[in-house]
């Protein structure tokens, strides 16, 4: 199954509609789905681990596949 991991911070003005684009998804496709405040330990952890210099930004499958936000059809196709 898919994982997809959404990094965020609460004063993200771009993120609340990243948050909603994957919550969306999830009601129609079949993956996991979590969310990681940039600012947790976690989250500092994965910045640093994918070089992340923007958020949102959004892991699928332990890769670094959005800076930002995504186009709907393009994180449909990498989930599907």
């Amino acid at each position: 199954m898919v994982k997809v991991t959404l990094i965020h911070a609460s004063w993200c003005t771009v993120c609340p509609s990243a948050r909603r684009l994957w919550n969306d998804l999830k009601s129609e496709y079949d993956f996991e789905y979590e969310e990681i405040d940039v600012e947790t330990p976690e989250g500092e952890e994965l910045v640093e681990k994918f070089g992340i210099v923007g958020i949102p930004a959004t892991i699928i499958d332990g890769e670094l596949a959005f800076a930002g936000l995504p186009k709907k059809a393009e994180a449909i196709a990498r989930i599907t």
